[in-house]
């Protein structure tokens, strides 16, 4: 099995950068699926992430929640296809509005990426798998466009809906997986053996595997632990959040983003939670403890989900130094730009609009452009600081993240659902940066594992 580990320089012809590609175009029947899995650590965001640097052209990098595409720097699946459900999903490829979306997207990539695909409903998959279908009939189609799922079943599941893997089209892409192995987030030991027992829900073995690593059971949150507390509700994160900063002495640096023209939907505020996926304005001190959202590519000096503390702001560089926990050294954060961007030349575009052709223009410009580099053309733009308050997060922000020091308090009732406790355990790198609030029993009775995934462990 596949195994990869830290940022290595690979060509787009290195033949280790697409390891089944070739077997699996030639049996698919018109659509290339692979499905890459592994266990929580075993770096299948970042192999993602390192295929798409090295070849702009490998495939365009989706994800099925807001919050995944904001960490992961990719767009949902929804909002690059054109679909809020899977009713108005199911109605895009009925008038073959997807099949049109997928067609360009087929000009352009080979692999369609839907990464934490646990949460992808299989009704939607079965949807899409037709929609590319016919998508790669087109004449103009030179190679077929395909489909990479990547995700663990063992974490967060789908909302009130079948798993991925029971899909009519899932054979195929069981046919062409490639499980990571290694994990590369922990070093291995009891704590590794503790983790790998909750996600199999094997609680007692579980709790006896962290007793012997020497895990304590506390009964209370810490309220200053200097680390990332995951919490059940985004309300109790915001409050844990804001008492946080407040104990932090000094001045308030706030910072806004910028927006202009078309906005993806994921970047706005979510209507059922009120949460914005990239907010309107960053509220931070010196000294505040705050979680990277970016990654630095090619070097990877940092990573989606380094902490660390803010040692100063610069309004005329636009620049955070932040020291890392992970590395002790000190990183600059820049804001970053997302965009929405097309291939097509957009109806009603003005000719007269001045067009840079500058293979650097990567950054924010508030009026439509193209970008000569990718060509594409920008019809909206958002800029902003990667960053955000790091002293506690929900689950569901913090899945494919790597956290240095966690606090899990457990005791709520949310914790009773299937992959909860195991994806909030998984998120430290050491025992050492682990602190469980619950007492033992609990924590055993919290160890639960859906029956329909077991045959992925």
């Amino acid at each position: 099995m596949a195994e990869f580990g830290a940022p290595i320089p690979i060509s787009p012809d290195d033949p280790r950068l697409h390891t089944l590609e070739d077997d699996i175009i030639a049996t698919a029947d018109g659509v290339p699926c692979e499905f890459l899995c592994g266990r929580a650590g075993t770096g299948k965001t970042f192999e993602i992430v390192r295929r798409v640097a090295a070849d702009d052209g490998y495939g365009i990098l989706t994800a099925t929640t807001g919050i995944a595409s904001v960490n992961l720097g990719a767009v949902t699946l929804n909002s690059v296809l054109g679909y809020f459900d899977t009713a108005s999903m199911r109605d895009a490829f009925l008038s073959g509005r997807l099949a049109r979306s997928l067609h360009e997207l087929a000009l352009e990539y080979r692999w369609l990426i839907v990464d934490e695909v646990s949460m992808l409903a299989a009704d939607q998959l079965d949807i899409l798998h037709r929609a590319v279908e016919e998508a790669n009939r087109y004449r103009d189609v030179r190679r077929p466009l395909g489909i990479l799922l990547v995700g663990d079943f063992a974490q967060l599941p789908p909302v009130k809906a079948r798993w991925t893997f029971e899909a009519d089209c899932w054979p195929r892409f069981a046919a062409n997986t490639v499980r990571l192995e290694k994990v590369w987030r922990q070093d291995g030991g009891l704590f590794l053996d503790a983790l790998n027992f909750a996600r199999s829900g094997n609680g007692p073995y579980a709790a006896i595997a962290l007793a012997k690593a020497g895990a304590v059971w506390h009964t209370a949150v810490h309220t200053e632990f200097d680390g990332t507390t995951i919490l059940p509700k985004n309300d109790m994160v915001g409050r844990f959040n804001a008492i946080a900063l407040d104990r932090v002495p000094g001045p308030k640096i706030v910072v806004r983003s910028r927006r202009w023209g078309q906005q993806r939907s994921e970047w706005g505020e979510s209507r059922r939670t009120h949460e914005w996926g990239i907010p309107p304005e960053l509220t931070l001190k010196v000294g505040a403890y705050v979680m990277i959202l970016s990654n630095d590519v090619p070097e990877f000096n940092f990573v989606n989900g380094d902490c660390g503390h803010v040692v100063s702001y610069s309004a005329d560089d636009r620049c955070f130094t932040v020291k890392l926990v992970r590395t002790g050294r000190e990183e600059r954060i820049h804001p970053i730009v997302r965009g929405v961007e097309v291939s097509d030349k957009p109806d009603g575009w003005d000719a007269t609009l001045r067009i840079p052709a500058s293979e650097d223009d990567n950054g924010y410009r508030a009026e439509r452009h193209y970008r000569g580099r990718v060509r594409r053309y920008v019809l909206g733009q958002v800029e902003f600081y990667p960053l955000r308050l790091a002293y506690a997060s929900t689950v569901h922000k913090s899945q494919s993240l790597t956290l240095d020091r966690v606090q899990v308090d457990y005791r709520d009732g949310f914790f009773k659902q299937p992959a909860m406790l195991y994806v909030a355990l998984s998120r430290a790198r050491t025992l050492a940066g682990l602190r469980l609030v619950g007492d033992r029993e609990r924590f055993v009775q919290r160890c639960v594992v859906d029956a329909r995934v077991r045959s992925w462990l």
